[in-house]
């Protein structure tokens, strides 16, 4: 996305500009716009990242091998050009960003963004992100330089192939076109291989995205043939065309690596439509209007994601971040900002060329370094809590909780593949104790410690894995692989051989969970198990520490009530309902938190009940199982009738 074609750039090599790539970096970052805002109709819009690598691939590998063929490539230019070309306009994102940044985000929120300003600012940001992408990592509404992995990305692929494109041209330059084909089929193989395991890696990481910049690169040296009569480029521009919007209209991130290939694939067409000459789809992406989204599309996927993370936590603009008036005004304010950063950032550093490398390159030093200092100065202060009221800094404090010891993770809760579930801790029955089995997510696992402490005389066992819901048969695309392992494990072997008193099936319960939750209370009960379905919890839209700290700061208490997650009690009775039916007992969390349209938001004192937007607190959960405590060792509760 950052890649610009040779004549904008102010470099001469033989390729010409070409106007109906500009139109298609349009194409592009539009729709990666109306995703992130939240414009209803582009489901797949985040497949635009997809198309910008496509055109990157084509036009930084076709410069350079254009220069290396005519014996005029230098690193020290190349690398100069990229400085001016995506440097200073990220720079003053980075400062603009950061000031908000200061004004609104909480001491562990300014820290967490410290900590990926400075990996943005290392060209690392896309690993950084793949690292925290934690189940109960912070959401990415509140981390305003999420976008800047896709900038990793082509950074990385900036710096590592220049230096391959020269050594295989002079080490083997009649196979070079095979050797990169070679690569970029390694990198799509590996993709798939790694998507079964870590999505969130072939998301993020440049090695399982390399294939597509490649596919870019592979056109531009010429491996694949470009279409040559009227027919066959309208042909292959209009089926490009296709894929493209059809990922864009059509898309799931349910099928990420499916419409990542189908983006990319189609960029490519369409690219390759025009090469010897513009094709019908070629010549309406060089519409002025379309060409002109496309010259400020580079700062117009910088600036857009800020402006949305600080309207949705802070209103910046409008007091309803829901609105579709508030999502209009962030499009226009997005389109107005990079139209600004454009003209008076971008244009007058790329026509810098009279700079000197050294003026470059020690200009770009000293930003980063600033940049780093910055960081680790706020990393030092504790993300600045003197900005903040002593009870506000208390709240905050829980958005970097920790829910590892009460979870008991990597024990009793799986929170990864790799991870097995320790027999002897969690399984073990105990023959003096009514033996009580909690099986689900992590939704289950956020109840053990509270249950075990509100009922001692009973030994509670856990198995529990994160996204798995306690069904026989897999139920969620979430699942991780972990989950039909554990399943497997505990409907199969573990109740085959050993005695309980009770089940307690629990979880984050989804509608399209219902059907398997019926096959298994009813599997379970006709083998003469006693069950409990425990029902979902009251959730939130942001993390509940973070409301509790708005309605401080803005002086409205209501705030964390207005954003209570829609259908949660509705989809409480209903289970309710269906547990009677198939002779379970069941148990409503959501009675045991909120009663007469009131939730309570604290477990006592300044402790939040919940630490992210709907798991407990270990003060939460030993609340929540005292109240829950006397349905499971007497009467059963109901969803109507829990006793408090």
């Amino acid at each position: 996305m950052a890649a610009a074609n040779e004549t904008e750039a102010g470099h001469k090599s033989s390729m010409k500009y070409r106007a109906d790539i500009d139109g298609l970096r349009a194409l592009a970052v539009v729709p990666v716009l109306l995703y992130h805002a939240g414009i209803p109709g582009f489901p797949g819009g985040f497949v635009g990242v997809d198309i910008f690598f496509v055109i990157s691939g084509y036009l930084i590998c076709g410069m350079i091998d254009a220069d290396i063929r005519n014996r005029m490539f230098s690193l020290g230019d190349f690398y100069k050009r990229r400085v001016l070309r995506i440097l200073p306009a990220l720079f003053v994102m980075f400062l603009v960003t950061s000031v908000f940044a200061y004004l609104y985000f909480l001491p562990v929120e300014l820290e967490d963004y410290a900590r990926s300003l400075a990996s943005a600012v290392g060209s690392v940001s896309n690993i950084y992100f793949a690292g925290t992408a934690g189940y109960f990592d912070a959401p990415a509404e509140t981390k305003p330089l999420l976008h800047t992995w896709s900038l990793g990305v082509e950074e990385q692929f900036y710096f590592i192939v220049p230096l391959l494109m020269l050594l295989v041209w002079r080490a083997a330059p009649k196979h070079a076109r095979s050797l990169f084909a070679v690569a970029a089929a390694l990198s799509f193989a590996a993709a798939i291989a790694v998507s079964y395991r870590n999505t969130t890696f072939v998301f993020y990481l440049a090695p399982f995205r390399a294939w597509e910049l490649a596919l870019g690169a592979l056109l531009a040296i010429r491996f694949f043939p470009a279409p040559q009569s009227e027919f066959w480029k309208n042909a292959c521009g209009a089926v490009g065309m296709l894929l493209m919007l059809g990922a864009i209209f059509l898309g799931s991130p349910s099928s990420l690596l499916l419409m990542i290939s189908l983006a990319s694939i189609g960029a490519t067409l369409v690219i390759a439509s025009s090469e010897t000459g513009a094709s019908a789809v070629g010549r309406l992406l060089s519409l002025r209007p379309v060409v002109f989204i496309g010259l400020i599309s580079y700062s117009l996927y910088l600036w857009h994601w800020p402006l949305i993370v600080f309207q949705r936590t802070d209103q910046l603009l409008l007091p309803d971040s829901s609105g579709i008036a508030a999502k209009l005004a962030l499009v226009a304010l997005s389109v107005g900002t990079a139209f600004l950063s454009w003209k008076f950032v971008e244009m007058p550093f790329r026509n810098a060329r009279s700079a000197s490398k050294g003026m470059v390159f020690g200009a770009a030093s000293m930003a980063t370094a600033s940049a780093v200092a910055l960081c680790g100065l706020v990393l030092f202060v504790n993300g600045a809590p003197f900005r903040f009221p002593e009870r506000v800094v208390a709240i905050a404090s829980y958005l970097a909780y920790d829910p590892s010891p009460a979870f008991r993770s990597g024990k009793c809760y799986l929170a990864t593949n790799r991870q097995q579930l320790d027999i002897e801790t969690c399984m073990k029955p105990d023959p003096q104790r009514p033996n009580y089995l909690l099986v689900g997510d992590s939704h289950a696992a956020h109840l053990w410690s509270g249950l075990s402490a509100a009922m001692p005389a009973v030994n509670i066992l856990q198995a529990t894995a994160s996204a798995c819901r306690p069904a026989a048969t897999p139920v969620s695309r979430l699942e991780t692989r972990a989950c039909p392992r554990l399943m497997q494990y505990v409907f199969g072997d573990f109740l085959a051989n050993n005695k309980v008193d009770k089940i307690l099936l629990a979880a984050s319960w989804k509608d399209e969970d219902i059907p398997a939750l019926s096959e298994t209370v009813e599997a379970l009960t006709s083998r003469g198990f006693e069950v409990v379905v425990l029902g979902p919890i009251v959730e939130y839209d942001s993390p509940l520490p973070r409301l509790l700290a708005d309605e401080i700061l803005r002086n409205s208490p209501s705030i964390a009530s207005r954003t209570r997650t829609a259908g949660i009690r509705e989809r409480d009775r209903e289970l309710s309902r269906i547990a009677a039916a198939r002779g379970a007992g069941y148990l409503s969390v959501y009675d045991a938190v909120c009663r007469d349209g009131q939730c309570d938001e604290f477990a006592e004192g300044d402790v939040p009940m919940q630490f992210d937007a709907g798991h407990l607190t270990a003060q939460g959960s030993a609340l929540v199982g005292r109240r829950l405590s006397t349905g499971l060792t007497g009467k059963l509760a109901r969803a109507d009738h829990v006793i408090r």
